[in-house]
């Protein structure tokens, strides 16, 4: 009676866990011996039960089940090995892209620095002057809208931006 069972398609639950056990060894070591890959082995032995179980009312009963399973699970061995290469593929073409974001990351790590020392050097400057700078370069706001939020004129903001930026080109020249 079991014999007859792992012979043809398993219909139900019980049917199923019987078979798993009985192809689950042979079926691994099929795959292994193709692929000497222990995981990706365990990976397409589950994904063939899983479609053997998904599949269980529709098994052609004219072919062997253990013709079946095993056709399943090289199937699933080629769609698996497809889908590494074009993985490889895809990792190998991005590498350059990957690359420049590293770069760029040094840059904003570059930039970072710079902008905590430009910070230092607003720190430096006058109350008014620090004010006027931070709206202008960090909110980016123009002149006029500087000039109406502090209540000066448009000309004093225009001179508090412009000397502010000597006195940190000066400190930048140092460098």
């Amino acid at each position: 009676m079991i014999n007859e069972i792992l012979q043809r398609a398993p219909t139900n639950e019980k049917e199923f866990f019987l078979a798993y056990r009985y192809w689950y060894r042979k079926l691994y070591y099929f795959l292994y011996h193709k692929t000497q890959c222990s995981s990706l082995s365990e990976d397409v032995v589950q994904q063939t039960f899983l479609i053997v179980w998904e599949r269980k009312n529709k098994a052609n009963a004219e072919i062997r089940f253990s013709t079946q399973l095993f056709q399943i699970a090289r199937t699933k061995l080629i769609d698996e090995l497809r889908r590494q290469a074009l993985d490889r593929k895809y990792v190998e073409a991005e590498k350059p892209f990957v690359l420049s974001q590293y770069e760029d990351l040094e840059r904003q790590i570059a930039y970072k620095g710079e902008l905590a020392y430009v910070k230092e050097l607003i720190a430096q400057m006058p109350f008014m002057r620090q004010q006027v700078f931070y709206l202008h370069k960090i909110e980016e706001l123009s002149y006029k809208e500087i000039a109406t939020k502090l209540a000066i004129s448009p000309k004093t903001v225009e001179n508090h931006v412009s000397i502010g930026l000597k006195f940190i080109k000066k400190f930048f020249k140092l460098l």
